[in-house]
């Protein structure tokens, strides 16, 4: 059976429901890539808090003057020491290295905040519905769906709106060590233009005389709750001329 007739049968358990009309039509869903920036959050480790202990008591100008008194290999003192300086913890002037108020805070708090990181990733935003959906895309051909917003502009999603994705797209990854946050939103890009194949049903419910839309959308694998009340909205009063 296939899925439009499975979905039918199931929109007409109810005896009292009367088919008015179905029909397919593609939504248009847009591609966005969206740059941006992340910022990972560790438990301190006790080379570095040595560290910056030992920048927040003394001078140091370099790295090998720090391995002398800690007894630690020079090489991965000047790593780490690289490391915290494009994260902000150390800087080093005419006196040497001192802490900075983040190092000062991220060695009181014992966690270490790292540098941000670019990141990528694609999301799809449906103007229909002012949000991103989650879901996979497969083309359709049928006919666009009759309500469209060809002015629409990815400049306009809402910087909230692409956190919250982020945030969905970036519990897929699971995290063996420390919690990566989103720093910063770069920009959102629109990239192509997709159809999503979703099918209506036009229903009556005769015992109460209403008038009401079933969608299934093929993207998300279930009734859109969203696309029925859009449709009620801009619909119901023509459906009652034409289906009297």
């Amino acid at each position: 059976m296939d899925l439009q007739k499975r979905l039918q049968n199931e929109v007409l358990r109810n005896a009292n429901v009367k088919l008015l009309a179905s029909e397919t039509w593609g939504l248009p869903v847009h591609s966005v890539e969206i740059t941006y920036e992340t910022v990972k959050r560790t438990p301190m480790d006790i080379l570095m808090k040595m560290l910056l202990i030992s920048f927040r008591k003394g001078r140091f100008q370099t790295a090998e003057e720090v391995s002398e008194i800690l007894l630690v290999e020079s090489l991965f003192i000047e790593d780490m020491m690289e490391a915290m300086v494009r994260s902000g913890l150390i800087v080093k002037n005419s006196e040497g290295y001192s802490l900075t108020d983040a190092g000062s805070q991220q060695l009181e708090s014992g966690i270490y905040v790292q540098s941000p990181e670019r990141q990528e990733k694609t999301a799809y935003f449906s103007p229909i519905h002012g949000t991103f959906l989650l879901g996979e895309i497969k083309e359709s051909k049928a006919k666009k769906f009759r309500f469209g917003n060809s002015e629409w502009h990815a400049e306009t999603i809402p910087e909230s709106a692409v956190r919250e994705i982020l945030e969905k797209l970036q519990e897929d990854k699971e995290e063996e060590y420390g919690q990566t946050s989103i720093h910063a939103v770069k920009s959102v890009t629109d990239v192509e233009l997709h159809s999503v194949e979703c099918i209506e049903f036009r229903l009556h419910q005769v015992a109460d005389d209403r008038m009401y839309a079933r969608v299934w959308n093929t993207m998300t694998g279930e009734w859109d709750k969203a696309l029925e009340q859009f449709i009620m909205e801009q619909e119901l009063s023509e459906w009652r001329k034409t289906y009297k």
